[in-house]
């Protein structure tokens, strides 16, 4: 089964989840967020140790446990009809994370678009991640060094997917702006190449 799939990308805290949760909510449109699939193991399984293992320090998990679990999560969503492929565009954020993952991941991705949420303001970037954190019990989102450490991680791992892909299927969101300006910016990208679909 191939996904045609629009990825929302960016480095942790520009905005990636809430514009996923949004489009989410759209009919036509199905969204998984790799966090929230993390988030959702049993921290007492063996594979819920590993992951702890890797997260707690803010490293990435590795690979083949990555695409393996996201892999469980969408075929358990098309058993619920949650997730109808034939009709749905599968939205995807933190993941690939990486280039060795997207090529992975080539043969079940139709990407048909990769949203670049940039956010400039590093200051805005930390005070998002510490507010979420708080909200939503994400104590790795808390502390300064593990946050600057993933935002290395990210310039070192995650960045050079955007030039794998190309920049013919990127367009580049400035995630500064209020969420529904984002959201707008997004939307009327959506509708500029899903009318060619």
């Amino acid at each position: 089964m191939v996904y045609k799939s629009l990825l929302l990308f960016g480095a942790p805290g520009s905005g990636k989840g809430t514009q996923g949760k949004i489009l989410g909510k759209i009919p036509g449109f199905y969204h998984c967020a790799c966090g929230d699939v993390f988030r959702s193991v049993d921290v007492n399984s063996a594979f819920g140790q590993e992951f702890l293992k890797y997260s707690s320090k803010g490293q990435l998990v590795p690979d083949d446990i990555t695409i393996g679990l996201w892999a469980k999560q969408i075929e358990s969503m098309q058993n619920l009809g949650r997730f109808k492929p034939e009709s749905d565009y599968l939205v995807l954020d933190g993941i690939p994370r990486n280039v060795a993952q997207a090529k992975m991941l080539k043969s079940t991705l139709d990407v048909r678009h990769v949203f670049h949420l940039d956010c400039p303001d590093k200051a805005k970037v930390y005070e998002r991640l510490k507010r979420r954190a708080l909200k939503e019990n994400r104590l790795d989102d808390i502390n300064d060094e593990v946050i600057e450490r993933r935002q290395k991680v990210y310039e070192r791992e995650s960045a050079p997917v955007l030039d794998y892909y190309g920049e013919k299927l990127i367009t580049h969101v400035n995630s500064d702006q209020p969420p529904f300006r984002v959201l707008r910016d997004i939307l009327n990208d959506v509708t500029a190449w899903t009318d060619h679909d």
